[in-house]
């Protein structure tokens, strides 16, 4: 994730404006706008103040790496399309037949 990505969800989630994201920082609209579309990136303290000035917290924690996903991904890039075609139609049967189940 990006510091841009955090900056824009935490000022949506807020509801409120770039201007008034700003206006809460102490800082202006077009400043808001760089960090928001990439063209600069701000250090990690000051994503950290502008998730604040839009009412959240930013945590973050170390956790061990898991690579479940991209083992996943890999083991379908194996696959010729075909093959990717037929087993998302077998696991659509099965869940399927699971809420079937499910239903009584």
């Amino acid at each position: 994730m990006t510091a841009a990505t955090l900056i824009v969800e935490a000022r949506k989630r807020a509801g409120i404006t770039q201007a008034e994201l700003a206006r809460r920082m102490g800082t202006h609209q077009p400043v808001v706008a760089r960090w928001e579309s990439g063209r600069t990136q701000p250090d990690l303290a000051t994503v950290q103040r502008a998730v604040r000035a839009a009412g959240f917290e930013l945590t973050m924690a170390l956790t061990a790496g898991d690579d479940h996903d991209l083992t996943l991904i890999r083991r379908e890039l194996r696959l010729l399309p075909h093959q990717r075609l037929s087993a998302m139609v077998s696991a659509v049967r099965a869940l399927t037949g699971m809420a079937a189940v499910a239903r009584g």
